[in-house]
């Protein structure tokens, strides 16, 4: 079974081609990466088979629905880290959990889960001023 579809992605920035006709395909079970040079679109593909942005052409599907419309059912299913995030300027890490959390039916215990990456004792920290890890363990 295929858990993620990807057929022709294409994004262009005026004469520039981030993405240029990328298909793959993910089975249930296999790992799968993207590798390549800095600026090569990595990101750029992942973003639009996340849905989170558009690309310019091509097709996408993750167990069997489109991402972009149905995003909000996708990330009840999957997990996903962000290379970077923009979050308001004096947010608390507590705050930032519990609003996470309430994106999905059944979340995980955000303060058990702080504990066991080592950043329990922050709860009350504003993210800005957590480090670059830090940011990156905080779910």
């Amino acid at each position: 079974m295929n858990v993620i579809t990807a057929e022709n992605l294409t994004k262009k920035y005026g004469n520039y081609a981030a993405v240029d006709n990328l298909s793959f395909t993910v089975k249930q079970g296999e790992v799968f990466g993207l590798l390549g040079a800095n600026g090569a679109g990595k990101s750029t593909a992942i973003e639009y088979v996340l849905g989170t942005k558009s690309a310019d052409g091509g097709m996408v599907k993750i167990f069997g629905i489109d991402p972009k419309k149905h995003r909000k059912e996708l990330f009840q299913r999957i997990g996903v880290l962000f290379q970077q995030c923009d979050y308001q300027t004096e947010i608390k890490v507590y705050e930032l959990c519990e609003e996470t959390a309430c994106l999905y039916k059944e979340p995980a215990d955000w303060k058990e889960l702080c504990t066991r990456f080592g950043i329990g004792d922050k709860l009350n920290n504003d993210v800005k001023n957590l480090s670059g890890g830090e940011r990156q363990r905080r779910f």
